[in-house]
């Protein structure tokens, strides 16, 4: 594989609850993304591996799945938030536009923790409607492996807020510098000119007063 085939990662939209359940594919075209960072590929990889386990799931239960059990309830919630930040990503690189620094310090551990909680729950609902030993033990283990890939999406998830968190902080400091130099700027011009006009004034003259006439008592001056 050429090292450019590598460096793109192909993105598909995230598929509602519905489509899962139906087992019908996404009608949204995929996105490809050039050299993604570590968690967006981490991600994409969450959101795929989500939509398998779900269905999974659901074609375990057949028409025992029921939606209003307390489980499954936390495994829809929980798929939900992480279909809303794979939707996200993929709305913005569809539109060609960058993903805010902003959604990746609040959002993207949000995602993250709502992985971890799907794939606890999901798997331990597969284990209890398992019957047989060895595919139980097959079971308990994929779910131990689905919470270790979660604990280390939510490691890069903390990495990337905590690495934009020093960068919106960096930059921070560096406005706050420029801005302060910017006053000390001005304050620097207002004292030269405060020095400038003392400077002229010493240099001015100032007006002397005309001698007033005096005259004898009712007298009036022509002036």
């Amino acid at each position: 594989m050429a090292s450019s085939d590598f460096n793109m990662l192909r993105l598909e939209a995230p598929r509602d609850l519905l489509q899962i359940t139906d087992g019908s594919p996404s009608q949204e075209q995929p996105v490809e993304i050039a050299n993604p960072a570590v968690w967006i590929r981490t991600l994409v990889n969450q959101q795929r591996q989500a939509e398998t386990d779900l269905q999974r799931l659901t074609e375990l239960c057949g028409d025992t799945y029921d939606k209003t059990d307390k489980r499954t309830r936390e495994i829809e919630r929980a798929y939900r938030t992480l279909a809303e930040g794979t939707r996200y990503v993929y709305d913005r690189i569809n539109a060609n536009e960058k993903i805010a620094e902003e959604w990746i310090r609040s959002e993207l551990s949000n995602a993250a923790n709502a992985y971890q909680s799907l794939a606890s729950n999901l798997w331990q609902a597969i284990i209890e409607r398992t019957n047989e030993a060895n595919d139980r033990q097959i079971c308990q283990a994929t779910q131990l492996a689905r919470v270790n890939d979660a604990l280390s999406f939510l490691a890069e998830a903390n990495a990337a807020r905590n690495q934009h968190l020093a960068n919106f902080q960096g930059n921070v400091e560096l406005w706050a510098a420029a801005h302060q130099d910017r006053v000390g700027a001005l304050e620097d011009q207002l004292r030269t000119a405060r020095a400038e006009i003392q400077h002229l004034a010493t240099r001015i003259p100032l007006p002397t007063s005309a001698p007033v006439p005096v005259g004898p008592p009712g007298w009036r001056s022509p002036l």
